[in-house]
């Protein structure tokens, strides 16, 4: 009898642990600026230019019943969908950019991703939000690079 609480009370703790991070997806989750953090502080300053397929995506948020515009994603590829998620169309090739900042996500003390904040010289992408390209997705290169395949690195 004294096992079987016990195994109801881990399985308890299990299912609610699964609630509360699959409710976060819902949520921002709490950043931290990496100025300095080698390696991305080999990055911050420098120029890209797009050389692949890459396409924009407005995630938003519900703010007091409508939805508001958080920040744009970066994706090569197949991209990404859902009820906040709207396409705001391919990236021409060509086209400059250069890397702001680097963040970090975390969720419960861990880390959940890399992503770097950039701006375009063109103006063709919302100016009152970030535009972020996460280090997942294909856009990853090496030791906190971009993927070369995709963005080709214009200074040092």
């Amino acid at each position: 009898m004294l096992t079987d609480n016990k195994g109801k009370s881990f399985i308890g703790r299990i299912i609610c642990m699964m609630l509360i991070v699959t409710s976060s997806g819902c949520v921002q989750l709490p950043v931290e600026e990496l100025p300095s953090t080698s390696p991305y502080a080999n990055f911050i300053g420098a120029e890209y230019r797009i050389a692949g397929d890459i396409s924009a995506y407005g995630i938003y948020e519900r703010v007091d019943g409508r939805k508001v515009l958080s920040y744009v994603e970066l994706i090569p590829g197949v991209g990404i969908s859902g009820s906040l998620v709207e396409s705001k169309g391919p990236i021409a090739r060509g086209q400059r950019m250069q890397i702001v900042s680097a963040w970090r996500m975390h969720i419960f003390g861990f880390t959940q991703g890399i992503y770097y904040v950039v701006k375009f010289q063109e103006k063709n992408l919302p100016s009152d939000v970030p535009i972020r390209l996460e280090l997942s997705r294909g856009n990853e290169g090496v030791d906190a690079g971009l993927n070369p395949a995709v963005y080709e690195r214009l200074t040092q």
